[in-house]
């Protein structure tokens, strides 16, 4: 994490070092790399501009990213249902109608489980749910069971509020003619 005052000085000296470059190349007439130098510039103009105009005041590769390419917030289609869970305990079920959330799965090593690593359309839906999010991926719950009911399920057992377990699904997007991976249930057993 670096400050944004500090970036911005840097790439500023940066972006003088490069007009100076510039400079230099059109003086000594060196048509050859001119290109080159003016892409340098036109990129360090662009991050101080970015620099200039973020909200962010501690920089990271997460928060840029998330700040450039920001989850889109949608509203899902779920039904809610508490009950009684057994051995005590409430258990709340979020159920989504098709198209549901959008899972961003990467394929664990051995190539026979997926695992949740980018936390972020998981977050945007609990978001959205106002519930808490999660702080790290998890590995698909078979890898861990090596049981096959337990395929297509996540699960973290630190959650703030519970159990939090998460059912992937295969949606259709019709409008788009998209098959994806989703979100087909979200289930928190509290204690």
């Amino acid at each position: 994490m670096i400050a944004t005052d500090t970036a911005k000085t840097v790439v500023l000296v940066l972006l003088g070092l490069a007009v100076l470059w510039v400079v230099v190349i059109i003086v000594k007439n060196d048509m050859q790399t001119i290109i080159r130098a003016l892409i340098v510039a036109a990129l360090l103009g662009l991050g101080l501009y970015y620099l200039d105009h973020t909200k962010l005041e501690k920089l990271s590769f997460t928060a840029i990213k998330n700040d450039l390419f920001p989850v889109e917030q949608r509203a899902y289609t779920f039904q809610k249902t508490e009950s009684q869970a057994a051995g005590g305990g409430m258990l709340t079920t979020y159920v989504f109608q098709e198209p549901g959330p959008l899972l961003s799965l990467a394929l664990m090593e051995g190539g026979r489980y997926m695992a949740i690593r980018d936390l972020r359309m998981v977050n945007a839906v609990l978001e959205n749910l106002d519930l808490p999010p999660v702080n790290r991926g998890v590995p698909e719950l078979a890898s861990i069971t090596r049981n096959t009911l337990d395929a297509d399920k996540y699960r973290w057992d630190d959650y703030r509020l519970g159990v939090l377990t998460i059912e992937r699904g295969i949606c259709r997007d019709m409008s788009t003619a998209q098959t994806f991976p989703c979100i087909a249930r979200i289930t928190i057993r509290s204690y």
